[in-house]
């Protein structure tokens, strides 16, 4: 591998990384942030869950927000299935929608981004979204931290963003220092949302929650498993198939 650039900035110290077979990885505190590789768009970590947790949503998605675009990993892997959504990404570090332009092709993937805070943003917007992502992290000391407690007030203000029918996706990192945080969120998603479910990738400690304000419920395991031929790359198949699909409600 090698190093191609170092940035620090007000949110984050990033190192961007190439590998032999042409593998992109945005890393921030020796995480990888962000992924793009060459021929393939599953990676077997929390980008394919956000984007598995997206296609469960039970109608159709005209309109999709992102909150914290990060390299654009996830609309990237979305853009494969939803050709026709309009993408909007909201993102607060200047230089990390630089180095996704850069190294991670985002432009190709047609979404409008926003350089901004994302709570601000939600504040002053006045559209609503079929599927609202919340992926907002940030550095910590010692590790990313999401920069707000995951509660029923927080989950609430998201749902005015979204429509009638609207499902709200939040990735979580899992483990030592993250358990407070995913236990609140686990409560506030089901007692928002008739329907919820998580799903978690096979080689990264991450749950994605998504819950529909539908009154149809979340797609189950099977629909995600009728798009595994939507994907060519035989290693892609294989990291789709591992994903978990849990019921919390």
């Amino acid at each position: 591998m090698r190093k191609l650039e170092s940035v620090i900035t007000d949110y984050n110290d990033v190192d961007v990384w190439e590998s032999r077979n042409g593998q992109i990885d945005l890393n921030v505190i020796g995480a990888t942030h962000a992924t793009w590789h060459p021929w393939q768009l599953m990676t077997g970590h929390a980008w394919d869950a956000i984007t598995a947790a997206v296609l469960l949503h039970p109608g159709p998605i005209n309109r999709l927000l992102m909150l914290g675009l990060g390299g654009g990993t996830v609309l990237r892997q979305l853009r494969n299935f939803l050709p026709d959504t309009h993408f909007t990404a909201v993102e607060i570090d200047g230089e990390m929608i630089r180095l996704a332009q850069k190294y991670m092709e985002l432009d190709q993937t047609d979404v409008t981004v926003i350089h901004d805070d994302a709570f601000a943003y939600l504040e002053q917007e006045t559209h609503c979204f079929d599927v609202i992502i919340d992926d907002l992290y940030r550095c910590g000391t010692h590790d990313v931290e999401r920069p707000a407690l995951v509660d029923a007030p927080l989950v609430q203000s998201h749902c005015e963003r979204l429509t009638d029918e609207g499902s709200l996706v939040m990735n979580f990192v899992m483990g030592r220092g993250h358990q407070n945080m995913h236990r609140s969120a686990r409560k506030a998603f089901t007692k928002h949302f008739p329907s919820v479910r998580a799903i978690r990738p096979p080689h990264s400690h991450n749950e994605v929650i998504v819950g529909t304000r539908s009154a149809l419920p979340l797609k189950g395991p099977r629909a995600l498993r009728k798009i595994t031929p939507m994907l060519t790359d035989l290693e892609d198949q294989k990291f789709w198939k591992e994903l978990r699909n849990l019921k919390l409600r």
